[in-house]
């Protein structure tokens, strides 16, 4: 009877467990988010990631508020100088774990963070958001420069080649 008991109480745990990174939770009580571009964003709106120069340089500048989640792979740094609304920012780490969250950051401001690999940034409204601990997921799929890492990997080519001629 004990045996079946600690079995019983095993698989109830190993289900609750199930449940809880299903829903976006992991086991140490972190949430978890999946990040893909074109995704819907766990806060609502739409996760965009920002992989073309234009497209990051620009950011939420000379948009108007809505519900779009910007995601800036391999940024530490940024600021709101030419921005007109509120922010809400996040830093991720390498492994996409929120080091450090900002909400309500007026225009104006600058904001970095040395350990932070990207920057997930929208326009600010009430409600939940990132909070530290909190990781996202699938930042790595997004490039943010394709033509550099073309460029570098033609010119590596070239260099076995030159190398293989000698």
């Amino acid at each position: 009877m004990e045996g079946r008991r600690c079995a019983l109480v095993d698989s109830v745990q190993l289900h609750r467990y199930r449940r809880r990174v299903e829903h976006g939770h992991s086991s140490s009580g972190r949430r978890v988010f999946r990040l893909k571009d074109g995704a819907e964003a766990p806060f609502g709106g739409t996760w965009v990631v920002a992989t073309r120069p234009l497209m990051r340089l620009r950011g939420l500048a000379g948009r108007a508020p809505d519900a779009t989640t910007l995601v800036f792979p391999r940024c530490r740094d940024v600021h709101t100088i030419t921005m007109r609304h509120r922010l809400d920012i996040a830093f991720l780490d390498r492994r996409g774990r929120v080091l450090g969250v900002h909400r309500q950051v007026p225009p104006g401001r600058r904001l970095r963070n040395r350990k932070a690999r990207a920057v997930v940034e929208r326009f600010a409204r009430p409600g939940p958001w990132l909070r530290p601990g909190d990781c996202c997921r699938g930042i790595e799929e997004g490039r943010s420069w394709p033509w550099l890492e073309r460029r570098l990997r033609r010119e590596s080519v070239s260099r076995v080649r030159k190398h293989a001629v000698r």
